[in-house]
């Protein structure tokens, strides 16, 4: 189903689909992975440390992606076990990879319209920066995130296609946006990557 409205939408099956896990059992990236997908997403990092324990010892082995804040103390937890690393958003974070010696995947989040003060995510204004200092740093910066706020869809729409623009400027080509309740607008702006939890899991319990 969620390829079909992949296609519908005007995404290709290139598009990369990360199965967000959170708050699931381990049993949820079995099912992933056993549906042919290989990316799977967490928000917290002690989630994504035992759980990437439990998957290794039961022979899952997913291209794991962390999905939330990044805390500097925790910085070093999420480098052991995630692949890939979608929030970044401060000069501090990609010097954090940096002097560990990060080597897999990371993507700048750009803040949408509106986004509450101190809440994570880089103004628009600060991302060729950030790009620039990841490059410098030999971190390997390879796209750009959105994460919509609550709105219309036209809101949800302009968001995404800012994003998109944004990195077509910067040379950038992977796009990871859209969740469960807004993929479909994302993926019709470009996105590469969506983040689906619910659409696939259901609500935790179910």
């Amino acid at each position: 189903m969620v390829r079909d409205e992949i296609r519908r939408h005007g995404g290709s099956d290139m598009v990369r689909i990360v199965a967000v896990t959170k708050t699931h059992p381990v049993d949820a990236v079995a099912s992933a992975l056993s549906a042919g997908l290989t990316d799977v997403g967490e928000n917290y990092a002690e989630e994504l440390a035992a759980k990437a324990v439990e998957a290794e010892r039961l022979g899952l082995r997913p291209r794991w992606h962390y999905l939330g804040a990044i805390q500097r103390r925790r910085l070093k937890l999420i480098c052991q076990y995630a692949s890939v690393i979608e929030t970044i958003s401060r000069p501090s974070e990609l010097e954090g990879l940096a002097k560990l010696d990060y080597r897999g995947d990371v993507l700048i989040q750009v803040a949408p319209p509106g986004h509450p003060e101190g809440r994570n995510g880089a103004q628009v204004d600060e991302v060729a920066s950030l790009l620039a200092l990841g490059r410098d740093l030999e971190v390997r910066v390879i796209g750009l995130m959105g994460m919509a706020l609550p709105g219309t869809e036209e809101q949800t729409r302009q968001y995404f296609e800012s994003v998109r623009r944004l990195g077509e400027d910067l040379g950038i080509r992977e796009y990871s946006m859209g969740m469960s309740a807004d993929y479909q607008v994302a993926v019709a702006q470009g996105a590469t990557m969506v983040r689906l939890g619910s659409v696939l899991f259901g609500a935790r319990g179910q």
